[in-house]
């Protein structure tokens, strides 16, 4: 319990600003111009755009708790938007219903975690009355 006052008085204010700023540095991430220096291992892409989704999720949720599905529904149109603006504005990068695809397993995976903690949160505090 002194974890979680802990973090709502220090990380929980500035939760919004931390997504934000995770949305901003993800859209420059996957709207740079590919140099081919991606991770050799197959598929690596797939990993790392979940990896991505993932991140931005849990960190969404942290600062919007309270609108969760809004947020989740809003990440995979996200995804969707960033894979499009691939193909219109960079040269060496293209859509790719797989990437995107990539980006929902990130965001379901994340909420699965989410699922589970809250869950096990919750379930701790029903035995502490």
């Amino acid at each position: 319990m002194k974890n979680l006052i802990k973090y709502n008085s220090l990380v929980k204010p500035y939760a919004p600003y931390i997504f934000w700023g995770l949305i901003a540095l993800v859209t420059k991430l996957l709207l740079m111009e590919y140099s081919g220096s991606l991770p050799s291992f197959p598929h690596s892409d797939k990993v790392i755009h979940a990896c991505l989704f993932a991140m931005l999720t849990l960190a969404g949720y942290l600062a919007y708790a309270n609108y969760s599905k809004w947020l989740y529904n809003n990440l995979i149109i996200y995804g969707a938007i960033t894979e499009i603006m691939q193909q219109m504005f960079t040269a060496t990068r293209f859509a790719s219903v797989y990437d995107w695809l990539a980006d929902v397993i990130g965001v379901l995976l994340a909420m699965f975690v989410i699922k589970i903690i809250t869950n096990n949160s919750r379930t701790k505090s029903s035995y502490a009355n």
